[in-house]
């Protein structure tokens, strides 16, 4: 029987004022109320109570009970310091306010819905220019999928240059291992990048990898040297494509120096190859960086590299043992990295 406090409360009164023993009233409640009895120290309290004259069975109203620290006031208070100070922390909220920590709390997240984020690092705060430029960019290659469907996609050859490192540490989610609870936490020493890195240039198509290349120790990549590149991928295309050159080819590549120079688009114009619209600042719109690069980098953290002959050894190996739906998935989300573009109105998404 679960039965109010007060009544039982009530019970205790009544036997009370009857002359009934402590004992005998908290045995008698018990064989009533079973589990739920209140103990025989509560009993004793009680009776102490109502001998001295207390009638009422509630308990006694606690100080500051009947003030609310949580008003629309505060809430407003609240609110409007967090508009004027984004990275105010929750102590200063409290002490501004006067009102409590778990107040504080409650108002940010329960009333009010604001989340603690950490910023989102951007490669770069675009302007109204070139988030036009993003804007348009996108709309033309979703109206021009829209009319060719797969066959725009499938003409698409993308490509771009990487460096890849000797070592790179891996990330502190690489690092999770299984522990006891009992166990030491697991240690290890703070590393950096390493100085010998090796210059990767890599293209590929919706069927898989075209040209897989690296530069030589203190080589850059000039427009010359880019145009060499080019004519590699030619006869890559030519080989591993039959058909392709005749069908035409769409190169997608980013707006770095070399991949404009006048010699460039000579060489592009020779070959009767279209270029791709690719705004600036545009690595979400680069199949290169946003799917091809970043599973590379993740592929090589933790490994440490003896030469260079082994960094590029281990990348060649990576590319080419993808599966052609790998490659397949990274030009295909060229459609939805168009449209969430077009959704963000030229932003960052």
């Amino acid at each position: 029987m679960d039965a109010p406090r007060d009544e039982q409360r009530g019970v205790v009164r009544f036997l009370t004022a009857e002359g009934v023993s402590q004992h005998e009233i908290s045995r008698r409640m018990a064989a009533v109320y079973g589990e739920h009895c209140i103990s025989l120290a509560t009993v004793k309290r009680w009776c102490k109570r109502f001998k001295e004259g207390r009638e009422s069975c509630k308990d006694d109203p606690r100080p500051g009970q009947s003030h609310r620290a949580i008003t629309p006031n505060t809430i407003a208070q609240v609110d409007e310091l967090i508009r004027q100070e984004r990275r105010i922390s929750i102590d200063e909220l409290a002490e501004h306010v006067n009102i409590s920590h778990g107040s504080v709390h409650t108002i940010i997240h329960d009333h009010l819905g604001y989340r603690l984020l950490c910023a989102e690092w951007m490669p770069k705060i675009l302007n109204d220019r070139q988030k036009t430029e993003r804007f348009g960019a996108a709309l033309t290659h979703l109206i021009r999928y829209h009319n060719e469907g797969n066959d725009f996609l499938t003409a698409i050859v993308t490509g771009d240059e990487s460096w890849c490192h000797h070592y790179e540490p891996e990330t502190r989610r690489q690092s999770l291992q299984w522990k006891h609870l009992n166990s030491p936490p697991p240690k290890k020493a703070k590393a950096v990048i390493s100085a010998g890195k090796v210059l990767l240039t890599f293209f590929f198509d919706r069927q898989g990898p075209l040209l897989i290349e690296f530069a030589k120790p203190r080589e850059t990549i000039n427009s010359a040297r880019y145009c060499e590149t080019l004519d590699h991928l030619r006869v890559s295309i030519k080989n591993k494509r039959p058909g392709r050159l005749t069908n035409g080819v769409i190169l997608l590549h980013d707006n770095a120096r070399p991949h404009v120079a006048d010699v460039v688009k000579t060489k592009l114009a020779k070959f009767k190859w279209e270029t791709l619209h690719h705004p600036p600042y545009s690595p979400d719109l680069s199949p290169c960086d946003f799917h091809i690069f970043g599973q590379l980098k993740k592929h090589l953290k933790g490994t440490r590299f003896v030469s260079d002959d082994a960094v590029k050894e281990s990348v060649s190996e990576f590319l080419k043992q993808q599966p052609k739906e790998f490659y397949e998935n990274g030009i295909t989300r060229l459609v939805s990295q168009w449209d969430k573009c077009l959704n963000a109105h030229g932003d960052y998404f």
